[in-house]
Order: C-alpha cells, then structure tokens, then sequence
C-alpha cells in the first residue's frame, strides 16, 4: 500500500480550485483524481506529477479537445475533460514509483518549448 497526494493548485487571477485531497491506495489498482475550477476563461487544463524536486508535466488537454500526453506518460495515466471547469486524471495498475503528488492547473494558453 502507498499513498498519492494531491495538494490543492495555487489561485490563479482569483480562480477558486478544488483537487481530490489525499489518497492511499494499493498497488495495481486504479486511483482518479478529480479537479474543477470556476474560471470559464481557462480552456486549458494540465496536470503535473511532482517527486523529489522533480516537476513533470503528465500533459494538458483544451476544452472540448483530446488530450496531449507527454511520451512516459502515455500508458496508464488517462486525462478526461468534462467540461472546461471539470477534469480528472486516472493511473491505472499502479506501482509504487507513482508515489507522488499530483497537480491539476489551467490556463487561456499553452505552449510547449523545445530547447536544442
């Protein structure tokens, strides 16, 4: 058994966000983590998994789009968007390295940047 954490995200421009607080699960089994926010102007909703001093992005999706996942998280993490204010994220077959806690954040924009 171990845990995953999920903190609330930070206010953005007086935007109010509520998170699924602490979750304790067993390993291979299925965890979703829920995130809503009253910011209708926020198209964009990411998720992020922080270990260590580590900051991941799992990936984003924009309202009413399929979702971008990032290359290591392609597998077993699932973003679902229900509407622009609502969203979750799921790890399926958990395994104790997903120990960690997870972020849900939204913005008007997003933008990828690839340094060579």
């Amino acid at each position: 058994m171990f845990r995953i954490e999920t903190l609330l995200c930070w206010p953005a421009n007086c935007v109010n966000f509520e998170q699924t607080p602490l979750l304790i699960v067993n390993q291979s089994s299925e965890a979703k983590i829920n995130c809503k926010h009253d910011g209708s102007s926020l198209l964009v909703m990411l998720w992020y998994r922080q270990q260590s001093m580590s900051l991941d992005l799992i990936g984003y999706s924009y309202s009413g789009s399929p979702p971008n996942k990032e290359p290591e998280f392609k597998d077993r993490f699932t973003q679902t968007r229900e509407k622009t204010e609502t969203g979750s994220l799921t790890i399926s077959e958990l395994v104790l390295s997903d120990s960690a806690i997870y972020y849900c954040a939204a913005s008007t924009q997003c933008h990828k940047i690839s340094f060579y």
